[in-house]
């Protein structure tokens, strides 16, 4: 795989048209992310806590709002740079309506 030539970047895609995610859905503070959290993460589709979302690290969503129908109104709706070329290898975490991403150099980003 070649390395980027510009700033690494992220990237969330989210509905468009029909599909009607709410992209405004952040919590005005998030709870902490404890361990009866995430013995439950299972149980709570809304959010991805761990590497893995849960214990198990299927890295399955439960989510049904967007499907092999609709995915193709998918489209770009933010992005942000990352001060680096250096590449992203970390799962990013979405809790309570804020995305949490590791950079390079030891750095996160909410």
């Amino acid at each position: 795989m070649a390395a980027p030539s510009a700033a690494a970047s992220i990237a969330l895609l989210i509905s468009l048209g029909s599909i009607g995610i709410d992209s405004a859905w952040a919590a005005e503070s998030p709870a902490p992310v404890n361990a009866a959290r995430l013995d439950n993460a299972d149980r709570d589709g809304s959010n991805w806590l761990s590497y893995g979302r849960t214990y198990s690290e299927q890295r399955y969503s439960p989510l049904t709002r967007i499907s092999a129908d609709n995915a193709k109104q998918l489209g770009l709706a933010w992005y942000a740079d990352l001060d680096t070329d250096r590449g992203q290898e970390a799962t990013p975490l979405a809790i309570d309506g804020v995305l949490y991403v590791s950079t390079a150099w030891s750095m996160v980003k909410a």
